[in-house]
């Protein structure tokens, strides 16, 4: 088994630095952090959100929750939750929900969330339900490269208050 060729590609292609991470078959990212023994905070997903103007990839903390309102209001778009159908579409060498949290190596446009600067270490799904790819925060700001970052996302206990 080896991560997704896509992603693997872009990793390559960008001279990047991670390590592959090995552990027993979960789903859910915050399930796999736990069987990886890795820290929640340090993995990220990817939540593929759309429009009419297309696809965009809210990359944010497991644990968190995506605040649609946040982000359209970044971005200045009306962003809402893509189908799992799509999703299986735009990541045709993945597992079903193991979508790697750098939808750039997809051709998709990203924004990242600010709490990910908080760690050093940054664990994101191979496009599996047994690898991880580890990266380093610096490289991972790297390949998001020139794609937009802000508070996009909070913990899911908070959002009710964030809804107004």
């Amino acid at each position: 088994m080896s991560i997704a060729n896509h992603l693997q590609h872009f990793l390559t292609e960008n001279q990047a630095d991670y390590d592959v991470v090995c552990h027993p078959y979960s789903e859910r990212t915050v399930n796999t952090a736990r069987a990886a023994c890795v820290p929640s905070r340090q993995m990220a997903k990817g939540v593929v959100l759309h429009d009419a103007e297309g696809y965009v990839m809210a990359i944010v903390p497991s644990i968190n929750k995506v605040m649609l309102g946040w982000i359209n209001l970044k971005l200045d778009r009306h962003l809402r939750l893509a189908s799992e159908d799509e999703i299986s579409g735009l990541f045709p060498d993945c597992e079903p929900g193991a979508v790697p949290a750098i939808g750039s190596a997809y051709g998709m446009d990203c924004c990242w969330d600010d709490e990910l600067n908080a760690v050093q270490d940054l664990y994101i799904e191979g496009g599996n339900h047994r690898e991880l790819v580890h990266l380093e925060r610096e490289q991972f700001q790297k390949l998001l490269t020139g794609q937009p970052h802000a508070a996009i996302s909070c913990d899911p206990d908070e959002a009710e208050v964030y809804k107004g």
